[in-house]
């Protein structure tokens, strides 16, 4: 996910959104629509902005109306955020550049858990045993992909308390 919330609203005016999703294909293919029989719009997080690509007045109002519930403040998207539906990435770009780096090291050392976890079990991806050198501080990526939504909520867990101080985050969610 680059930042976009993806949206699509079919013509009763219900609004699609797929975690992740990289385009508006995404989506439809997560929901069996049709993507030509759908209006389109884009929430840019960094911008905080609801951008048109097609629409109708009727299904800008449901969009909007949806994204006001689960990002519409920054209460709003530390909670979206802390229910897994961000990734670590764009919630560092949600942060002032003086907090990045903190939230980037305390993500690591939830990887680096995962990653130690993962390996106590005994249980390599590689029949030839683990690929990577946990003694140089490498990270394996297969337990964070198999922590899933959990992963995404511990870094999020991270990033909200930093996110809470209106001076830690982009221009566009001071306020």
């Amino acid at each position: 996910m680059d930042g976009t919330i993806y949206c699509l609203v079919d013509a009763r005016g219900k609004v699609y959104v797929k975690d992740f999703a990289e385009s508006h294909a995404d989506v439809a293919a997560h929901f069996a629509l049709n993507e030509r029989d759908c209006q389109t719009y884009r929430f840019d997080l960094a911008d905080r902005q609801l951008l048109t690509d097609r629409a109708t007045p009727s299904s800008a109002n449901a969009a909007q109306a949806y994204l006001n519930q689960r990002v519409g403040t920054p209460e709003r998207l530390m909670q979206f955020a802390e229910d897994g539906h961000v990734s670590k990435g764009v919630l560092a770009t949600l942060l002032d550049v003086e907090a990045r780096q903190p939230y980037l090291e305390a993500c690591a050392a939830i990887e680096q858990k995962y990653t130690k976890e993962c390996a106590a079990k005994k249980d390599p991806c590689l029949e030839s045993g683990c690929s990577i050198d946990q003694a140089a501080g490498e990270v394996c990526l297969q337990p964070l992909l198999n922590a899933g939504v959990e992963y995404h909520k511990a870094c999020a867990a991270e990033w909200t308390k930093l996110f809470r101080r209106p001076q830690n985050r982009v221009d566009a969610w001071k306020n």
